[in-house]
């Protein structure tokens, strides 16, 4: 299923659509046409997104988003720098540009809408200047990829860690509630987050309060909480919170998948400090980690729980290959942090403790106070 998704990824289907185009539009090759037509096609499916997401950056500058990382290339990363709030990470093929935004201030969904609406007019703007280029095959090549990706970019669609721009123009108007409140609490969200990076766990602590103050139950509050129970080593409670919050509320399939891989992490985290039984607690967050993939969670991204998962079940080996994964590829410090923690403590398992220390080094320069680190770096000392 991994695999099928893969292929039927947005960029792959636009270029493959638009190679077939191409093919039908420049009959066969001769004098090259049929080559650059198709390097048009390429052209188009990369340049495209590209522009989309410069649209989205600027508009989230502009009107007053929290721009929390930028990615910039696929595959194994290479760098990694923060400025300001900014988290940007470089990639070894740079042919792609991605980001993560939020909200920061009030009026979240009007700033949110407008950023759409930035990064729409961009798209429209670079598929109407192919237009104009069309009369050559490697014009008509970029035409016929960018176009209809495009108006799939317009689609209003909504997936775990994906949203379109067609959805922030014309899903974010029409959010019913509970979701519109989802949204105006992510401000006092995003600043308890903000000073976790930080380190201040009582400022953490101070915006979680207020934001639980004005928005008791949400969803967004819970995770919140649930996240301070995790910055202060209480998985237990954490997972017993998650459970009885997922009993209890109604909650859609994107922001469930975000539930249940929450709730698979800390519930390894629960039995490896050994604050609720292996037995009872493995099967739950097994089962969570599964649905959460089956609910559009990508694989990818759960490769740092997965290493945890394969730590519990003594394999040191298949611990770091994941570990290795997951830090690499996870955009948050403090889940990154988290990752190189598993991976020294896999390092540990197979007896290498050199390579415990650098891996440690690397999660002490993230966010040394975590508790999975701070653990590691007392067990490796006593080791």
């Amino acid at each position: 299923m991994g695999t099928v998704r893969q292929w039927l990824r947005p960029w792959v289907v636009a270029a493959v659509g638009g190679l077939v185009a191409v093919g039908i539009v420049e009959g066969v090759a001769d004098d090259g046409r049929f080559v650059l037509g198709a390097l048009g096609a390429l052209a188009g499916v990369i340049v495209l997104p590209m522009i989309t997401q410069l649209g989205l950056l600027a508009g989230a500058a502009v009107f007053g988003l929290r721009i929390r990382h930028i990615v910039i290339g696929s595959l194994r990363g290479i760098a990694s720098w923060r400025i300001g709030r900014t988290t940007i990470t470089l990639r070894m093929l740079p042919l792609e540009l991605a980001s993560e935004i939020g909200p920061w201030r009030s009026p979240v969904i009007l700033r949110c809408w407008l950023t759409g609406l930035v990064s729409a007019l961009a798209g429209i703007a670079a598929v109407t200047a192919s237009w104009s280029l069309a009369d050559g095959p490697f014009g008509r090549g970029v035409l016929v990829a960018a176009t209809p990706l495009m108006l799939y970019k317009l689609w209003p669609r909504r997936a775990p860690l994906a949203t379109s721009t067609g959805w922030l123009l014309f899903g974010l108007p029409r959010m019913p509630e509970p979701r519109r409140t989802e949204f105006r609490a992510g401000p006092l969200a995003a600043r308890a987050h903000e000073a976790l990076l930080a380190g201040d766990v009582a400022g953490a602590q101070a915006a979680t309060d207020r934001l639980t103050a004005a928005h008791p139950g949400l969803n967004t509050t819970i995770n919140c909480q649930v996240t301070m129970l995790e910055a202060r080593g209480e998985y237990a409670q954490a997972v017993l919170t998650l459970v009885g919050h997922i009993a209890a509320a109604e909650i859609d399939q994107r922001e469930m998948s975000y539930t249940l891989a929450g709730l698979a992490g800390l519930g390894f985290s629960a039995a490896e400090a050994s604050q609720l039984p292996a037995a009872d607690v493995l099967p739950i967050a097994k089962k969570a980690l599964d649905d959460a993939i089956g609910l559009g969670y990508p694989a990818y991204q759960l490769s740092g729980t997965k290493a945890l998962l394969a730590l519990l079940e003594d394999d040191p080996d298949e611990a770091a290959r994941l570990a290795a994964i997951g830090a690499d590829h996870n955009t948050s410090p403090l889940s990154k942090a988290d990752d190189y923690a598993t991976l020294a403590r896999a390092h540990m398992a197979r007896h290498d403790n050199a390579a415990a220390r650098e891996a440690l080094a690397k999660a002490d320069e993230l966010a040394a106070w975590w508790p999975r680190v701070r653990g590691t770096r007392e067990r490796l000392s006593v080791g």
